[in-house]
């Protein structure tokens, strides 16, 4: 497996001095799909000089830009994807989350239904920019905390499976999983569409190592499933230079 952390571009050097596999940028700090090139070009310059690649990116839909509902502007979502996926392969990105809650959660009464087919839609489009670009796009559950649809592992499966594109996989997500009670079975399940993996202590959603949480479980239902990919560490951090290496040691133990 490779460990990474969900953080921003100045804490790019710290990550590798302790030694992470990569970082995890959000989308619209570190592609920022609606700015011009000359803007970008201090991202292209900073990342060129760095010593890790961002080679995931999560955040990616912004709340304004909605894809289920009555106010969907598709070209809009269109252009934006486009640009994410073509900067962050050129930024030498592999994946790009999609969790982004604000964009999807339905509204009281509104037709689940139509709001699954929309979510569709715009997978089906976003396959097409990802697989332009050689990205993959990889669908994270949101528990009840934070969204109203697509909350477990089992249903970004079964959303992967019914776009059943090449750029949409699907994402394991410890805190969304504990925080849903969702059998650790379901990852195993999803082994064929696995593409990512975000961890965290899940009561507290902290960092790993920052509690006695014990995370093998976890890590046997990774290894059953036949995973040996990216693992982000989505969390809090207390003192971020200190608490990273305490994580990354934590992760290695299960590995």
């Amino acid at each position: 497996m490779r460990f990474g952390v969900c953080t921003g571009l100045e804490n790019i050097n710290r990550l590798a001095e302790v030694g992470y596999d990569y970082i995890e940028l959000g989308v619209r700090p570190g592609l920022m799909p609606e700015a011009d090139e000359t803007e970008f070009q201090k991202i292209r310059e900073q990342v060129a000089n760095a010593p890790l690649k961002p080679e995931s990116y999560s955040g990616f839909i912004p709340g304004d830009l909605r894809v289920v509902g009555d106010a969907v502007d598709f070209p809009r979502l269109s252009r934006y994807v486009e640009t994410a996926c073509r900067r962050g392969s050129e930024l030498g990105g592999e994946v790009i989350v999609y969790g982004s809650s604000g964009s999807r959660s339905i509204t009281e009464g509104y037709s689940r239904e139509r709001a699954l087919a929309q979510i569709a839609e715009f997978l089906d489009m976003a396959a097409d920019h990802a697989e332009a670009h050689d990205m993959t796009i990889v669908i994270e559950p949101i528990c009840w905390r934070e969204g109203n649809i697509l909350r477990t592992v089992a249903d970004g499966l079964a959303m992967a499976k019914r776009v059943n594109r090449q750029g949409i996989r699907a994402l394991a997500d410890l805190y969304h999983i504990w925080q849903e009670e969702e059998p650790m079975q379901n990852i195993i399940d999803a082994a064929e569409w696995l593409e990512h993996v975000h961890i965290a202590e899940p009561v507290k959603r902290s960092y790993p190592g920052n509690d006695d949480f014990d995370f093998t479980d976890f890590f046997t239902a990774l290894q059953k499933a036949g995973y040996d990919g990216r693992v982000s560490c989505e969390c809090k951090f207390d003192d971020f230079d200190v608490d990273v290496e305490v994580a990354l040691e934590t992760m290695k133990t299960y590995t």
